[in-house]
């Protein structure tokens, strides 16, 4: 059954309060206790190197063709994280972005990205018919509120070509070294590896396990784009017709490890879960609504 209206419309009605509120962190009376992306820029140090932390790898990427496929694919790719001051990054996950302002745990920024689209040769047996869709720039916003032992996020993300949809996640995640599993005091390693994370390197003190959850919201556009079927695409594909509205369309969760081979070295592994849901998992287009993935990948940190 498809969420309700009010359901619908959460997470944007969601982003009104974070907006409200990265505007009293910038206001004068609290813009001296914020550490903003316009006072870091101005204490300087763009071409120091130690104001750089770089990370350089690869790995092995297993995931599903498209949302809704039953086949997966496996895929080489190259790595790197170029990070300054922890106010501007650069990688292939995040894209090209800011924190625009940190605050008492919160961090706030936006960044510009890619999403790569969908081909119909990719998987042609399942979109046969059914065209492309468009690859391009992806506008994001993002919160992050730092519990600790824990992280919650919310992000909004606008794509630029395709769909020229919106579409918006909250999730929470965490980071338990192994030590923890081991006996160790859960505070003296969160301290011991907030010390670690000040040195160069990769600062993980040790082998831990990352566990994220999550759940993504889409607008009609982006429904429609990828999970519906009009007139001219069911008689090209022999589809029924389906129109997807606007809605929660996922829940996901993923279990990571993480393997420090020296202080510069990590190996490290993750699968994923992606239920399909509402419309999503309505659409004929959605072979199969239980999405799995993983990642096998090895970084080194400068």
């Amino acid at each position: 059954m498809a969420p309700s209206f009010a359901c619908q419309a959460l997470i944007p009605r969601a982003i009104l309060p974070i907006a409200l509120g990265a505007v009293f962190l910038l206001s004068p009376s609290s813009s001296a206790k914020a550490d903003s992306l316009f006072t870091t820029l101005m204490q300087g140090g763009l071409t120091e190197a130690d104001n750089w932390k770089v990370s350089l790898g690869g790995g092995l990427l297993y995931n599903p063709r498209y949302e809704g496929s039953k086949r997966h694919s496996v895929k080489a790719l190259p790595y790197f994280d170029l990070v300054w001051k922890d106010t501007l990054f650069f990688n292939p996950i995040d894209g090209l972005g800011a924190n625009l302002l940190k605050y008492q745990g919160f961090k706030a920024g936006a960044a510009l990205g890619y999403d790569f689209g969908r081909k119909e040769k990719n998987s042609r047996s399942e979109l046969q018919g059914l065209g492309d869709i468009d690859a391009g720039g992806t506008a994001r916003g993002f919160l992050e509120y730092d519990l600790k032992l824990a992280k919650a996020k919310a992000s909004l993300t606008k794509y630029l070509a395709g769909s020229k949809g919106v579409t918006t996640q909250i999730g929470l995640s965490t980071f338990v070294p192994l030590s923890v599993l081991l006996g160790q005091n859960m505070g003296e390693a969160y301290a011991t590896s907030q010390a670690k994370g000040e040195t160069k390197g990769h600062g993980l003190p040790g082998a831990a396990l990352t566990l994220g959850l999550s759940a993504q919201w889409a607008d009609k556009a982006y429904m429609r784009e990828h999970f519906g079927i009009n007139a001219a695409q069911a008689a090209g594909s022999g589809k029924k017709t389906f129109e997807a509205k606007a809605g929660f369309k996922s829940f996901s969760t993923d279990l990571g490890l993480l393997v420090p081979l020296t202080d510069h070295v990590i190996i490290g592994s993750k699968v994923s879960y992606t239920r399909l849901i509402g419309d999503a998992a309505d659409s004929p287009l959605s072979l199969d609504d239980n999405q799995l993935g993983g990642q096998l990948f090895a970084s080194y940190t400068f």
